[in-house]
């Protein structure tokens, strides 16, 4: 269909080729981009003829685009500006992008630096950026945008900074080998200061010498970089930086634990690390450590339950759904758990219970509450029903990954009802799972 069946003849056709999928690419979601427009203005009539108020219409919108994209709502929410503000004020940018002369990703940037902009202000933007997108990559775009955007409305611009203030925070996002991202969002100028105070306090001890790792064993010199990074972890939690400054959550096989297994570890909310990394962060004399013995249902190794009568689910409860779950339930949504939560209302008669329960991010835990949005929830899947009457499924995994499926080990093992706890867990069985709880 696209004229490439045969095998390129010469590395100069690959790249012919290359060129031609990406501007594909572009026209590509373009049109993806006037189907969600569409799809937002029929939701509007729909709703506005059921008599929904201006200002609840829409709610939820971002959300389904996200899952019909196989996306987290979050993506799903900036598909949704990027379609609206460029097909309704910004005619040349849409068009740049049907064309393929500019890629979505650059797109999305342009949006960002125009979505607090009066429409009338974007169109302007709109005809200064024709023709003025060649060779400009996302960030030296959405600085040209930005620059534009500030002229053509100053006082709009010192309100937006007041409102990006107020939103300062610090995130944590995975990263792979047992390391993770901490993300400061703060003002510019405060980064700046604690980006110059690391890297003067990291020279000063490069200069003194003093330069010998701490978490390696055979003494190894740190480099400039690694030195910063342990100032930052020592000011902060006023710990070196191999010690536990809080509450985590680690799974493992007892035979991983005591013996010589091979199932990596499984940090809750953030994904595998090695076994032997595991083990390290156990010896840390700074550390205490709380084992408690889980159990796992032999074969696919989901954890068996417990319930309440309780309208709120229990420490334990809300424990074993954070273990179960990882991250956020919803399809394609990889948020932190924030809330947990009954598939079933329990204003409808929803128990609080294993099955009835899911583990939420709190936007995904909001948009459920709108018309038209249905949770159906088993231990071993979450089924979600949006207002068009699609279904996406997210099936439930096992408490810790790297197990193979039909262990031997399981098939005495029975399964429990309920959950229990112990420090001897000595006599467990291999690939019994056990949560381990460092705390400083």
């Amino acid at each position: 269909m696209l004229g490439m069946s045969d095998v390129s003849a010469s590395s100069a056709q690959c790249i012919d080729r290359i060129q031609r999928l990406s501007r594909l690419k572009a026209e590509i979601a373009a049109l993806e981009m006037t189907e969600i427009a569409e799809l937002e203005h029929h939701r509007h009539a729909e709703e506005a003829a059921r008599g929904v108020p201006c200002s609840r219409r829409g709610y939820g919108l971002a959300a389904e685009i996200g899952l019909a994209t196989s996306q987290s709502p979050a993506r799903g929410a900036r598909c949704l500006q990027t379609a609206r503000v460029l097909s309704q004020d910004m005619p040349k940018t849409f068009d740049a992008l049907a064309l393929g002369q500019l890629d979505e990703e650059r797109a999305q940037a342009v949006v960002k630096e125009v979505s607090w902009l009066e429409p009338q202000h974007r169109s302007e933007i709109d005809e200064l950026m024709a023709g003025q997108f060649q060779g400009l990559g996302p960030r030296k775009l959405a600085g040209k945008v930005r620059a534009h955007a500030e002229r053509l409305d100053q006082h709009g611009a010192v309100a937006r900074n007041e409102i990006a203030a107020s939103q300062r925070r610090v995130t944590v996002r995975p990263a792979a080998y047992g390391m993770a991202y901490v993300t400061a969002l703060v003002p510019t100028q405060q980064a700046v200061g604690i980006l110059a105070t690391l890297t003067r306090d990291a020279n000063s001890v490069l200069a003194s010498g003093d330069t010998a790792d701490p978490t390696d064993p055979t003494g190894q010199s740190r480099s400039h970089g690694q030195i910063m990074a342990d100032l930052l972890v020592y000011r902060v939690n006023g710990h070196t930086p191999q010690a536990v400054p809080a509450e985590v959550q680690v799974v493992m096989t007892a035979d991983a634990l005591f013996g010589d297994g091979d199932t990596p570890a499984w940090l809750t909310g953030h994904g595998p690390v090695p076994t032997a990394l595991a083990k390290h962060w156990l010896t840390n004399p700074a550390a205490e450590v709380f084992l408690r013995r889980i159990f796992a249902r032999p074969g696919d190794h989901q954890l068996v339950g417990m319930e309440s009568r309780r309208r709120h689910f229990p420490k334990a409860l809300r424990r074993m759904v954070v273990l179960r779950d990882d991250t956020c339930r919803t399809p394609y949504c990889d948020g932190s758990i924030q809330d947990i939560d009954h598939a079933l209302p329990a204003r409808e008669g929803g128990p609080t219970n294993w099955q009835n329960g899911s583990g939420l991010c709190a936007a995904c835990n909001q948009i459920k509450e709108n018309t038209g949005w249905r949770h159906e929830a088993t231990p071993e899947q979450l089924t979600v029903t949006t207002p068009t009457g699609h279904q996406y499924a997210k099936p439930t995994g096992p408490v810790l990954e790297g197990i193979p499926p039909d262990t031997r080990a399981f098939a005495n093992q029975e399964p429990s009802s309920q959950v229990r706890s112990s420090t001897d867990c000595y006599a467990a069985k291999p690939h019994r799972p056990i949560v381990l709880t460092l705390a400083a």
